[in-house]
């Protein structure tokens, strides 16, 4: 082949190319019909400032047959807009010349940094993601809502500190309440806490909230799915030589651990007091104690990846119309609602041994297997029990005693939605023991034949 054939191949050959060009991939810049979106307005969660959001997406959409060129992607406060977006792999605030093909979708990445304004209410934070494709101006809007917080972490607490409900807590790293200190967290405190961040007393904490203004404290994350997720913070560690722990009307919620208290002494009197307290979706346990004194009442304690409740090596413990109940929605776990030992074998097989003093009454420990309460006793100390008016799934016909009912599915009204109030056919109902306990866990008015558990059966 010659120059001048050579020549005359790649020309003709140029044409067919061209030719057979795909015609979405053919920018069309007379096309008025703009583009489509996957929605028209991106929410996010109430965002604390300061502090990064989860990413959020959207796609456009270009339902043309030929390829499109976006001209310009952009936010609409530009440079200081609190938004950024990713585009093809790329963070920026401004985009130009991206290219749609034809019949093809393109995902955009949004993140938000809201700075603080020093506001104890939240505030929103707009902007909108703007696209220009041959003249036409199409966006889509953005909405948030900024909340200025206190943020506390890796520190010792100042001593008799008091938490108000202005605004929320966030508790990036573990803090301390110090020995001969205490932590008040007055009625409606939120305070968020994450991930591997604790609670430390070595002291005291007071938490008094109220029935219509309880207290929250809960993981970091406000995102949907986060809401019921396990293990997305420590929990409350109370220390040896801590005493006089209050928690009343108060919800703790997504740790790894509830409650762990390991505070020996030489008395009986409670150095942890629950009233009115749920706590809920623990890694490991709701409550985990060691050769330590807790009273609770009115105390709802549910959906642990392990033990709901755990007393081991002795001490001191009662239970009063209490609910403790554990399914198996989102995981697998072999160990019982409720486990009490007078024992515990240490990593260096050493034995912790004391006595224990148990006392059950008006609750409910029910779950999914077969066996939700296990006594584990050496027979080496002093077990005093009393377990009386409970309802318990069981195989210990020791515990066939003083009207405690047992293997009765108590017939909580969603288990599955978190809501352990009674059904109107409960077994449950009346058939408590009048201790004088007058509300339940709502402050409802318990009637004179109490029903078993947290909540009390009301006819409306």
């Amino acid at each position: 082949m010659d120059l001048k054939e050579a020549l005359i191949f790649l020309f003709f050959g140029s044409i067919i190319l061209i030719a057979c060009e795909p015609s979405n991939e053919e920018i069309d810049k007379n096309f008025q019909g703009g583009l489509s979106f996957s929605l028209d307005t991106l929410y996010f969660d109430t965002l604390f400032t300061e502090r990064g959001s989860a990413t959020r997406r959207f796609y456009v959409r270009n339902e043309h047959q030929n390829a499109l060129n976006l001209s310009n992607i952009s936010l609409g406060s530009s440079s200081l807009s609190p938004y950024t977006l990713t585009v093809n792999g790329k963070r920026g605030k401004e985009f130009n010349d991206v290219l749609l093909l034809g019949e093809d979708s393109l995902l955009v990445l949004v993140d938000v940094f809201i700075d603080p304004k020093n506001e104890n209410m939240p505030f929103l934070v707009k902007d909108s993601v703007n696209f220009r494709t041959n003249g036409i101006l199409q966006d889509v809007k953005l909405v948030s809502w900024g909340q200025d917080a206190n943020y506390l972490g890796d520190s010792v607490l100042t001593c008799n500190t008091h938490w108000n409900n202005e605004r929320p807590y966030v508790i990036y790293k573990s803090i301390l309440v110090d020995s001969l200190c205490s932590l008040t967290i007055e009625k409606g405190v939120e305070a968020y806490f994450a991930p591997n961040s604790y609670l430390y007393v070595r002291g005291s904490v007071h938490m008094m909230g109220e029935a219509n203004s309880r207290i929250l404290l809960r993981n970091d994350r406000l995102e949907p799915i986060y809401e019921n997720a396990l293990g997305q913070w420590g929990g409350i560690i109370i220390l040896e030589g801590s005493h006089d722990n209050r928690f009343e009307f108060a919800t703790i919620r997504n740790g790894q651990v509830g409650l762990r208290v390991g505070s020996p002494d030489n008395d009986t009197i409670p150095d942890v007091v629950l009233k009115n307290v749920i706590i809920e979706n623990m890694s490991e346990a709701g409550i985990l104690s060691f050769t330590s004194d807790v009273y609770a009442d009115n105390t709802l304690i549910n959906n642990c990846g392990n033990l709901v409740v755990g007393n081991i090596a002795g001490g001191n413990y009662t239970y009063i119309n209490s609910t403790f109940s554990n399914y198996s929605f989102d995981f697998i776990r072999e160990s019982p609602v409720a486990y009490f030992s007078d024992y515990l074998v240490q990593d260096d097989e050493n034995t912790i041994m004391e006595d224990m003093n148990l006392f059950m009454i008006n609750t409910i420990v029910y779950g999914d297997l077969e066996n939700e309460i296990v006594l584990d006793f050496s027979g080496e100390t002093v077990a005093r029990l009393l377990f009386s008016n409970n309802m318990l799934k069981t195989n210990n016909v020791d515990l066939d005693i003083n009207d405690n009912i047992l293997n009765e599915d108590p017939a909580f009204v969603s288990p599955f939605n978190y809501d352990y109030h009674l059904d109107s056919l409960s077994p449950a109902i009346n058939m408590g023991a009048n201790i004088g306990l007058e509300i339940d866990l709502d402050s409802a008015i318990r009637q004179d034949n109490p029903d078993i558990g947290a909540y009390e059966y009301i006819v409306e």
